[in-house]
């Protein structure tokens, strides 16, 4: 009798423990999943920086935005570099502009990262922006459309990214305003 409760124990601690993690991971599914949409459909902060590190800020009107934040010690980051210059130099001439904004502290990392990566596409640094797009971790990109609105947000590497460039390229114009 008491071998046949010893034996329920741990099996009784292993159920509740898998139905906790069961519930945490739902949970935090569903938070993440409405932090993250939270901008998809709403106009996006304007991007206003103090520091540019290449030479030009990008033409903002009329344009579709590729908005990546990242830092030079986030490993995930780095290795999306190669991709983004790839699809930057795709799309340069389709009115998009991409823009990099880095969280690092100091902008002489991101300075040489950027000429030994040979990146070609905008570079700043972030000073607050960050907040204002609620990002949770990086790389986190948003694609804004011609209207200003926030139609993709996530990983640059995920499948769907370019898919949601050329849609958000070949999306109507915005409307003009009435002026009557």
């Amino acid at each position: 009798m008491e071998t046949e409760k010893a034996n329920k124990k741990p099996v009784f601690s292993f159920l509740v423990m898998v139905l906790a993690v069961v519930v945490f991971a739902a949970v935090g599914s569903h938070l993440f999943k409405s932090r993250s949409a939270g901008l998809i459909g709403a106009m996006a902060p304007p991007i206003q920086l103090n520091e540019w590190i290449t030479s030009q800020p990008p033409d903002l009107n009329g344009r579709v935005h590729v908005l990546e934040f990242w830092a030079t010690w986030c490993p995930p980051c780095v290795q999306s570099i190669p991709h983004t210059i790839e699809l930057a130099d795709k799309y340069k001439d389709k009115a998009v502009s991409f823009i990099a904004l880095s969280v690092d502290r100091s902008s002489e990392p991101v300075k040489k990262m950027v000429k030994s990566k040979g990146i070609t596409y905008h570079v700043g640094m972030d000073n607050g922006l960050s907040e204002k797009y609620s990002v949770r971790s990086i790389p986190s990109t948003f694609i804004i459309g011609r209207s200003g609105q926030v139609v993709w947000q996530g990983h640059p590497m995920k499948s769907d990214f370019e898919i949601a460039i050329v849609n958000t390229l070949n999306a109507p114009p915005p409307a003009a305003p009435d002026t009557k």
